[in-house]
């Protein structure tokens, strides 16, 4: 049998990958000798080979779990192809599991299509909107605790579909409201909504060309726990969506009709929308290109901070 998960949701994807392992320990195995974990970035094609055929210890079969396959060669990827058709797994005709976990499959690959034709597999997109709102609602109260929809809409807006980020602020919210409901006055103390009403202000200061004002935020946004990597992504965030926001107004598109087409909650397309008006497409390019070369020299080692400081002197 394969298992295929993937998509831009790697919360959820690897949520389910641990609930297989669970369920593999809990029913088939509960040694777990016959659960392996394999790091197809790195295997090679005896190693994978040697996995698969290797008869299970004391239980049916054996669960083998492989990961970002698609991050190898390709010629690899073909020998694996070979190996899963050799086999029958895709058919059922074989006993042991292998489960398939990757982030960024190549969909145009032959082993995509291989795998997508498997009966269980699925893509776990980000979330956004209404669906968003309401995985925040559900989670709360798998956590114990309660929040109603027009508190769960603004937690919505502010994570741009983060689950990461988000799975940890309900864990301090449910904390800090102590058993009654998660209130407005609650979400003012959470980190994600105080980040990015910071980002917002900063980017607004950087489109008046305040660069007095943009770097006390800046600072203010480090200070306040926001490490480089998070705060870059919140920036690159509100910056992707004022250039669509920006190309939408420029179409004659009316905000509400942006809010469902770029699947955002209608307050921020709103602000979007006041905040748009103080920049030309050219500005936003621009700066959305620094972005990008900032986020590639934070990922090999620069210094981030001077890097994001850099950017609001300049602008």
């Amino acid at each position: 049998m394969i298992i295929f998960l993937h998509g831009s949701d790697t919360f959820r994807s690897k949520e389910k990958l641990k609930m297989f392992k669970e369920k593999f320990i809990r029913e088939v195995d509960k040694s777990g000798l016959n659960l392996m974990s394999l790091d197809g970035e790195k295997i090679s094609i005896n190693e994978l080979n040697k996995a698969i055929a290797t008869q299970s210890f004391l239980a049916k079969k054996r669960m083998v779990v492989i990961k970002n396959i698609f991050k190898q060669r390709k010629a690899l990827q073909t020998e694996v192809l070979e190996l899963l058709k050799s086999g029958k797994f895709r058919d059922g005709k074989e006993d042991n599991i292998l489960i398939f976990w990757d982030e960024e499959p190549d969909k145009r690959s032959a082993l995509f299509k291989y795998l997508d034709g498997s009966k269980f597999k699925e893509e776990l997109e980000t979330l956004k909107g209404a669906e968003l709102a309401r995985w925040i609602i559900k989670r709360t109260e798998e956590k114990g605790g309660r929040i109603g929809k027009m508190n769960a809409d603004i937690l919505a807006s502010k994570s741009d579909g983060d689950l990461w980020a988000l799975s940890g602020e309900i864990d301090k919210l449910v904390a800090l409201s102590r058993g009654r409901e998660i209130g407005r006055e609650d979400l003012e103390q959470s980190t994600l909504v105080k980040v990015e009403d910071n980002i917002f202000n900063l980017t607004d200061a950087i489109g008046n060309k305040n660069n007095q004002l943009a770097l006390k935020l800046l600072r203010q946004s480090l200070e306040g726990g926001a490490n480089e990597i998070y705060l870059l992504t919140m920036i690159v965030r509100q910056f992707r969506i004022l250039i669509q926001v920006k190309a939408g107004l420029e179409e004659g598109k009316s905000g509400r009709a942006l809010a469902q087409e770029l699947g955002l909650h209608p307050f921020v397309v709103q602000k979007a929308q006041a905040q748009a008006v103080k920049y030309t497409m050219e500005q936003l390019k621009k700066i959305y290109k620094k972005l990008l070369e900032i986020d590639w020299k934070l990922k090999t080692g620069s210094d981030g901070e001077a890097l994001l400081e850099m950017l609001v002197a300049e602008n």
